[in-house]
């Protein structure tokens, strides 16, 4: 697989956020991936966790009360535990679903598309790293994390073949990327407002004589934060696609990560 080439053929890319889910269909999960990839996504973006045995988990940390109704962090939980779980659903109802091992969701998703790892550095960043290697998916597999230092150190030392996307809030945090021997494909750019020189149309350019992709996260996660500095998924089915979709897609990004992956991909369609 070719990620340049991908992006020539498809205009953008699509990353489905946590698969596609809803109803009964939990996030992060198989199911939710299986769902996405019929939903015809380009890319799958996926949370990792380790269990407190060393097993990795596909799941965002910090959502087990929501998820599970437990006051734990699956980090602290054995491998046991956590395989003893069953999602709620979107009606707060058991699932009959549970937290699939990060080996299954990479074996079930080879060949397929794109995957977006995220979170991967909270905890430890090396051993990620060196889990993630063994699956032989440098095509397919992009790390994701903040271009701090240390983190950039050690993807350099342990896994600089896999590619590698920095999320970056200001301006001042990419040249850092540059100092690393590190296979950089994107960035992902996160803003509040247009204020921000991310946001700008000169700042994209720069990426891209750089040679990587800027990724836009459309994701409305709640009421206050913002990723787009509102051109998210809110304003494109509230007020209507082109306050926001329309607004990433006409700045040039690469690759966009939804929610709502169905209603992007036929948004795209009729405007092409």
């Amino acid at each position: 697989m070719d990620l340049q080439a991908a992006r020539k053929e498809k205009g953008v890319l699509i990353a489905g956020h946590r698969g596609n889910w809803g109803g009964n269909i939990p996030p992060n999960t198989i199911a939710s991936y299986k769902a996405a990839l019929m939903l015809g996504v380009d890319m799958i973006e996926t949370d990792i966790q380790s269990s407190a045995d060393g097993v990795f988990y596909a799941y965002h940390t910090g959502e087990e009360k929501g998820c599970f109704g437990i006051g734990r962090r699956l980090g602290e939980m054995s491998a046991a535990e956590i395989e003893g779980l069953e999602f709620r659903n979107t009606m707060f109802n058991l699932s009959g679903i549970g937290v699939d091992r990060m080996d299954d969701v990479l074996s079930f998703l080879k060949g397929r598309c794109f995957i977006n790892v995220d979170r991967g550095w909270l905890g430890s960043w090396r051993d990620t790293i060196r889990y993630l290697r063994k699956f032989g998916m440098e095509d397919q597999i992009i790390l994701k994390s903040p271009p701090a230092r240390e983190l950039l150190s050690e993807l350099e030392e342990e896994g600089p073949e896999l590619m590698y996307m920095a999320i970056i809030k200001d301006a001042d945090q990419y040249p850092v990327v540059k100092e690393y021997k590190v296979r950089a494909v994107a960035v992902e750019t996160n803003y509040q407002d247009m204020d921000n020189e991310i946001s700008s149309d000169a700042f994209i350019r720069k990426l891209h004589d750089d040679g990587l992709m800027v990724w836009a996260n459309a994701l409305t996660l709640d009421g206050k934060k913002h990723l787009a500095a509102g051109h998210d998924d809110n304003a494109s089915i509230i007020d209507g696609p082109d306050k926001g979709w329309g607004y990433l897609l006409d700045k040039g990004y690469d690759i966009i990560q939804t929610d709502w992956p169905s209603l992007l991909i036929d948004y795209i369609r009729t405007r092409s």
